[in-house]
């Protein structure tokens, strides 16, 4: 026989698991939309993204005149390492990306690569084999990287970069501080999603 003190407090437990588990009335618990990767999500273009001008003049850099062994670099206004590494980390860890030398720049610069069967975006969006993009040795910090026209076109207007002498592939300044990394991350980001997915994002400038 089951006493009323037993069944009582087996009503308080249950009391107390429910409110538990319930959420407060001003908090509205978040649902994951089907089918969307919060890795891609994070590291997707952000649409609305608004290009300023670059600040001050822009940086030196060599011109690599046809027939020397010059290569496209920048002299001066050089990223700090760390600010270079935390670029590196983040496109390394892009979906799909591999990183391995540079098939087209000078030894000692790290390429972002997409694996072959990921490819979706057109022949105009890698500069060799699958690579996209590639960031120059610590002394240097600038990086190649291809862009739709458009894109390129603006990125050379507000100052954040030039195209090579000979290929006209944009290289982009090396980000001098972490507001100037969220800038070039999201131009960063834009030449992946080209790659990866053939999708044109553009930017608003300001």
């Amino acid at each position: 026989m089951v006493s009323r003190r037993k069944v009582l407090g087996v009503h308080v437990a249950l009391l107390f698991a429910a409110t538990a588990c319930t959420p407060p009335a001003n908090e509205v618990p978040r649902a994951e939309a089907p089918g969307v990767s919060r890795v891609l999500a994070s590291t997707a273009p952000e649409p609305s993204f608004r290009l300023a001008a670059r600040k001050g003049p822009r940086p030196e850099t060599t011109d690599a005149p046809p027939g020397t062994p010059l290569a496209h670099r920048q002299l001066s206004q050089v990223s700090p390492p760390d600010i270079q590494e935390r670029l590196f980390t983040r496109a390394a860890a892009l979906p799909d990306v591999t990183v391995a030398p540079s098939g087209i720049s000078v030894p000692g610069a790290r390429a972002f690569w997409l694996r072959p069967e990921a490819v979706r975006g057109p022949r105009a969006a890698f500069q060799v084999g699958t690579e996209f993009a590639h960031i120059h040795p610590s002394e240097d910090g600038s990086l190649h990287v291809k862009f739709p026209p458009d894109l390129a076109r603006q990125v050379f207007q507000q100052g954040w970069g030039m195209p090579h002498p000979r290929s006209g592939t944009p290289m982009l300044y090396g980000p001098r501080d972490a507001e100037e990394l969220e800038v070039v991350w999201q131009l960063l980001l834009r030449s992946y999603a080209w790659a990866h997915d053939g999708q044109v994002v553009g930017v608003t400038v300001q």
